[in-house]
């Protein structure tokens, strides 16, 4: 397409030159003796001239509305990720060509930079899960041992010391089983196996996990669901998982007296899932980063101060993976509510 320039410049000149022409006719006219018909013939081109010019500023304006309308439309697909396309600069008015050069540029670079940091994101879990799995074999050695340690008759310091010793292996030990399962499920060697089960069951059956420790800590458990069986498409094992990850955040970083409820609410073809408790809340300046892996916002007022940071970090990935999405509300002191959406 040619410039925007070459195409007012050539209608411009043609309009001066149509109008030179009435203007010489209507004096021409009006010299031989008519000059009204003159001035109208000069009255109807000008008149004439100013509807033509209208018309191609309208025309202009459509013209640019598309070529604008169309970058803006790319420029959305590139804020939702896709780069995979390029704009085409000879579609477009030479005016547009050197910044839809440069825009084609920044997503050529932009790609790029994505593809690296996905390249190290891929060697960093891969990396981590096998420094989990060969620290693994040792470590269930080592725990073997202190177990049989701690049953020996020892004086009652040295059975203290094995008991904390088996106490920190054990923890070690689930570390690197939950490094070893988020390694597994980034790199995409965990398939989902789908299929339809009654959420409220197995919302239930969570709940039952935590009936001792929320005593022990003067925490209530409540289920809030509708009598009718709440059945999903998604895989079981994963979101049981997601729901033993969220009852225990919500447990750890409650308060005596406090409470945490499962709520399960349909709403049309999926299922609403929110776990809410009335613990310590997160500080705004924490909420975007806690789904991160190691990444723990840490309160002398938690009722735990034990953890991997890496449970929330396994429920992100793995309802991104069940294509699920999810949200996080928390105000300090007033509590925490995460919640998702599941297929019916």
């Amino acid at each position: 397409m040619s410039s925007l320039w070459e195409f007012w410049r050539r209608r411009l000149l043609g309009l001066v030159s149509l109008g030179i022409g009435l203007g010489v006719a209507g004096a021409g006219i009006a010299a031989a003796g008519a000059p009204w018909w003159g001035l109208l013939v000069v009255g109807i081109g000008a008149l004439g001239l100013g509807v033509l010019l209208r018309q191609w500023r309208k025309q202009f304006r459509r013209w640019l509305a598309f070529w604008m309308g169309d970058i803006a439309e790319r420029l959305e697909r590139l804020s939702q990720g896709l780069f995979s396309f390029r704009f085409a600069p000879a579609d477009f008015p030479e005016e547009f060509r050197g910044l839809l050069e440069r825009l084609n540029a920044l997503v050529a670079q932009v790609e790029h930079e994505l593809m690296r940091v996905r390249k190290l994101e891929r060697v960093r879990s891969e990396f981590l899960g096998n420094v989990s799995h060969e620290l693994r074999n040792p470590l269930f050695a080592l725990r073997g041992y202190l177990e049989a340690l701690a049953e020996l008759p020892l004086e009652p310091m040295a059975q203290g010391f094995a008991q904390k010793a088996l106490h920190h292996a054990q923890r070690l030990e689930a570390l690197l089983t939950r490094l070893m399962e988020l390694s597994q499920i980034e790199s995409g060697a965990v398939r989902m196996r789908v299929r339809v089960f009654d959420l409220g069951e197995l919302a239930r059956q969570v709940l039952t996990v935590f009936e001792e420790r929320a005593r022990q800590w003067e925490v209530r458990l409540e289920l809030q669901v509708c009598e009718e069986p709440l059945e999903v498409v998604a895989d079981r094992e994963r979101i049981e998982q997601v729901l033993l990850n969220l009852v225990d955040n919500a447990l750890k970083y409650n308060r005596p007296g406090g409470s945490v409820w499962v709520r399960l609410e349909p709403q049309g073809k999926t299922v609403r899932v929110e776990v809410a408790d009335t613990g310590i809340g997160i500080p705004k300046e924490h909420q975007e980063r806690v789904f991160e892996r190691f990444y723990r916002v840490r309160s002398a007022q938690a009722l735990a101060s034990e953890g991997s940071g890496l449970g929330l970090a396994i429920v992100k990935h793995i309802l991104e993976a069940h294509q699920a999405p999810y949200e996080l509300e928390s105000t300090p002191g007033v509590g925490t509510v995460v919640r998702f959406w599941l297929r019916r």
